[in-house]
C-alpha cells in the first residue's frame, strides 16, 4: 500500500483529515478490550475506501471521460452497450453515516467529481447513510435486512452488518445472496481490493461467498515501543523495525529487549523500569493469535469447533502468563487508587518499555498523539513521549498478525440476480481508486497526522491491513472469554487450570450456536 500520489498526500492539510468516518475508531475515543464486542466498531464508508485496480473481464472502451481524468467506460457484455442501470437510486445502508460533507481536502474534491462522473456515466445514484439503528434488536439495521431478506423485498439496498452471531445465522440459514453468480461478471472476487482484507473468504460457506468488504482493513491491536526507555538501555528503536521487515520479530526477540530494559536504576533492590504494561486481556489474547491459536474455529460448512485446548492455544497462553506477565509485567492493578487505564500513565512517563494497545490510540487527536490534553485517574498524561508502533513478535507456530474487525456488506437473498448484478456493479465501480489517486488510503494520513514517526505508518500499518485474523469466539452467544478466563491470568496464575474450568462452558455454547444454525 505504498503511496503513489505522496507529494499530494505532504501538500494536504492534516488538520482536515478527521473526516475519515469512522465512529467508534478514530480521535480519543476508547474501545473495550480485546473479546468485547460493540457498535462503534466502524469502517471508513465505502466512498472513502479505495481497494486497487478491478480485474474484472468486462470490456472497457475509451471516451472522453478518460481524457478528463476519468476512468474508461465499462461496457455490460449482455448488450455490448456501457452499463445502464436505468436510474437506480441506490443506499448502502449503515447505522453511523451522517450528512455529506463538502470536501476538505484534494484527494476528497477529486473522489466527489469522480462519484459524479460514475453516476452520469451509468445512470445511477448512489448514497451510504444511516438507515437504522446499531444491532439487531427492533429498528436495527439486522432487523431491516431480515424483513428484506424474508419478505421479498426489492428494495435498491446494499446492507452493513456487524461481525456478529446474528450475520452467522443469516449466512447459514440462506438469507443472504451468493456472490459467486457474479464472479467473472461484473466483479472478480480474486481482485486485490476484495480479497486483501480476507472477509470474503472468512464467510463463505462451502464456495458460496454471502459477505463482503473492498480495501484494507482497519489496522487494530500491535505493541507501542518508547523509544527514549529503549536508548537509555542501549537499544535502537529502529532495529525493531527492522526485525518486523525481515521477519525476525519474534516472541525470542521481545523478551530479549525486555530483559535488557527492565532494571534497577536507583539500587534501592526494586525494578524502576519494566519490559512491559497494558490493559493485560488483550495483551494475552494477541500472544494466542500470534502462535496461530484461536479459541474457536470456524468451519467449511459455516459451523464453528471449540479449539481452545490446542496446543497452540496453551503456548500462547503460558508465554503471555509464565514469561511476560509474570517477569515483565509492570503489575499496577492490586494498588490502592489505580483503575485499569493507568497502563497509560506508565508507559507515558517511561515505566515500561513496551505497551499493548490499538492503532486508533494514535489518530489524530488520539490520547497518545498529545494533540489534545488527556487526564487518566486524575493525572495528566505526559503525551511528549517519542514512541514506535509494531505488529505483536510472532510465536513458534504463528506469524504478526493483528485482530480483525470489519464492518460486514451483503444483499439479501430476495434480490432477483439482475438486481443483484446491477448493485454490485455500481458498488463495484464506487470502489475503484480514484483517477490520479491509485493506491490512497485515507486512513493513512490520519495516522501520519497522529503516529510520532513514519515507519509505524509506512511499514507497520501497511502490514496490519492485511493480517488481521477473525476472533470467532467473539460472535458465539454466551462465550465468555473475559471475567472468568482473560481477567483471571494474571501474576502467578495457573493457565492450566483456569482453561480447563472454562472449556465445558465454552463447549456448551459452540454447540448451542452450532445447532441454532442448522434451524
Amino acid at each position: 500500500m505504498k503511496r503513489k500520489m505522496l507529494n499530494r498526500l505532504v501538500a494536504a492539510s492534516i488538520a482536515s483529515i478527521m473526516t475519515v468516518g469512522m465512529t467508534g475508531c478514530g480521535g480519543n475515543t476508547d474501545q473495550p478490550a480485546s473479546g468485547e464486542q460493540t457498535g462503534g466498531d466502524t469502517q471508513a464508508s465505502v466512498a472513502e475506501q479505495t481497494g486497487g485496480e478491478t480485474e474484472t473481464d468486462a470490456p472497457v472502451q475509451d471516451t472522453d471521460a478518460e481524457e478528463d481524468g476519468m476512468a474508461e467506460v465499462r461496457i455490460d457484455p449482455t448488450t455490448g452497450e456501457p452499463f445502464d442501470l436505468g436510474g437506480m437510486e441506490i443506499i448502502i445502508a449503515d447505522w453511523w453515516t451522517g450528512d455529506p460533507e463538502e470536501p476538505k481536502t484534494d484527494f476528497q474534491a477529486a473522489q466527489r467529481e469522480y462519484q459524479e462522473w460514475l453516476q452520469e456515466t451509468y445512470n445511477f445514484t448512489m448514497v451510504q447513510k444511516n438507515y437504522a439503528g446499531w444491532g439487531w434488536e427492533e429498528g436495527s439495521i439486522g432487523e431491516a435486512f431480515v424483513q428484506a431478506a424474508t419478505s421479498g423485498s426489492d428494495e435498491n439496498l446494499i446492507y452493513v452488518l456487524t461481525n456478529s452471531a446474528a450475520t452467522a445465522a443469516d449466512v447459514s440459514q440462506g438469507l443472504m445472496y451468493d456472490l459467486t453468480k457474479l464472479d467473472g461478471d461484473v466483479i472478480d472476487l480474486s481482485a486485490e481490493k476484495w480479497q486483501m482484507n480476507g472477509e470474503v473468504n472468512s464467510w463463505k460457506v462451502g464456495d458460496a461467498v454471502y459477505c463482503f468488504c473492498t480495501g484494507p482493513s482497519e489496522p487494530r491491536g500491535g505493541l507501542y515501543f518508547n523509544k527514549t526507555v529503549l536508548k537509555d538501555a542501549g537499544i535502537d528503536p529502529e532495529t525493531i523495525y527492522d526485525m518486523q521487515a525481515d521477519g525476525t520479530w519474534t516472541w525470542d526477540a521481545w523478551v530479549d529487549i525486555m530483559d535488557k530494559v527492565q532494571r534497577d536504576t536507583d539500587n534501592d533492590g526494586q525494578n524502576d523500569v519494566f519490559g512491559c504494561v497494558q490493559n493485560n486481556g488483550g495483551m494475552i489474547y494477541m500472544c494466542v493469535r500470534s502462535n496461530g491459536g484461536a479459541l474457536v474455529t470456524k468451519n467449511d460448512d459455516g459451523t464453528f469447533t471449540l479449539t481452545a485446548d490446542s496446543d497452540a492455544v496453551k503456548e500462547g497462553l503460558h508465554f503471555a502468563i509464565d514469561t511476560v506477565t509474570n517477569k515483565y509485567f509492570l503489575d499496577y492493578g492490586n494498588e490502592e487508587g489505580t483503575n485499569w487505564e493507568d497502563y497509560k500513565n506508565l508507559f507515558m512517563s517511561g515505566k515500561a518499555a513496551f505497551m499493548y494497545d490499538d492503532a486508533y490510540c494514535a489518530y489524530e487527536g488520539g490520547w497518545l498523539t498529545g494533540q489534545n490534553p488527556v487526564e487518566v485517574n486524575g493525572v495528566q498524561l505526559d503525551q511528549s513521549v517519542d514512541y514506535g508502533y509494531v505488529m505483536f513478535p510472532k510465536g513458534p507456530k504463528g506469524d504478526n498478525v493483528t485482530n480483525k474487525s470489519n464492518n460486514l456488506y451483503c444483499l439479501p437473498a430476495s434480490y432477483s440476480d439482475e438486481k443483484a448484478r446491477l448493485l454490485m456493479f455500481a458498488y463495484d465501480v464506487w470502489t475503484e481508486d480514484v483517477p490520479g489517486y491509485e493506491g490512497y488510503y485515507a486512513l493513512l494520513d490520519n495516522l501520519y497526522g497522529g503516529m510520532k514517526d513514519t515507519r509505524s505508518v509506512d511499514e507497520t500499518i501497511d502490514m496490519m491491513t492485511t493480517r488481521g485474523v477473525d476472533d470467532w469466539h467473539a460472535i458465539v452467544p454466551n462465550f465468555n472469554p473475559n471475567n472468568d478466563f482473560l481477567w483471571k491470568l494474571d501474576v502467578g496464575a495457573d493457565v492450566d487450570a483456569i482453561l480447563e474450568q472454562n472449556l465445558p462452558a465454552w463447549q456448551t455454547a459452540v454447540d448451542e450456536f452450532n445447532a441454532s444454525l442448522k434451524k
